[in-house]
């Protein structure tokens, strides 16, 4: 539910056109993602997206770089959606407006999970609107290009968008945006 708000939030505060958003239960999903987008649509299976992480290998936390958690893959999401209604050239769930940004740019992936412009495009997306002050300051250039076309729904520093988070993730965090010190 809270996803649900933020995205909410954020489509009403950019006067976007919202998807419709269907739950499907775990035994009647047939895909391996834990959710899609297709035109005006995200499907999602609440019980196959990650758990917020707190050890191990699990790393997803709602605002972290990494969050597969429902909170991150309803954004991740609105990112497909938001490229589609954006580009002038469209395919099945994206467009050119991702190929254009990535291009303009230059900068990486936030995650590994980049096979292509569109992926790089909804990772980036569902940062800007889950924690906006951490992708400025681990993307600059792309939060910048972001910011000039959309309002984000949060103004708080990155570390209050993750009070609460295990030491670990905001570790990673603050190590993600010394990195980036370091380069430029």
């Amino acid at each position: 539910m809270r996803g649900l708000r933020v995205i909410e939030k954020f489509l009403d505060g950019n006067s976007l056109s919202s998807p419709s958003i269907t739950h499907t239960p775990w035994e009647l999903w047939h895909v391996s993602a834990c959710a899609y987008y297709r035109k005006d649509t995200i499907k999602i299976c609440v019980n196959k997206c990650a758990p917020i992480g707190t050890a191990g290998r699990a790393w997803s936390y709602p605002g972290y770089v990494i969050d597969r958690t429902p909170y991150g893959v309803l954004p991740h999401e609105i990112g497909h959606h938001v490229d589609f209604y954006k580009s002038h050239r469209r395919g099945k769930y994206y467009g050119d407006f991702s190929i254009a940004l990535r291009g303009q740019t230059g900068e990486p992936p936030i995650t590994t999970y980049a096979p292509n412009d569109a992926e790089w495009f909804a990772e980036i997306f569902r940062l800007f609107i889950t924690n906006p002050d951490l992708l400025r300051l681990i993307r600059p250039r792309t939060y910048k290009e972001l910011r000039s076309q959309f309002e984000p729904v949060f103004s708080d520093r990155w570390d209050e968008r993750l009070a609460g988070a295990p030491e670990r993730t905001l570790k990673a965090a603050r190590n993600k945006i010394e990195q980036l010190r370091i380069v430029a």
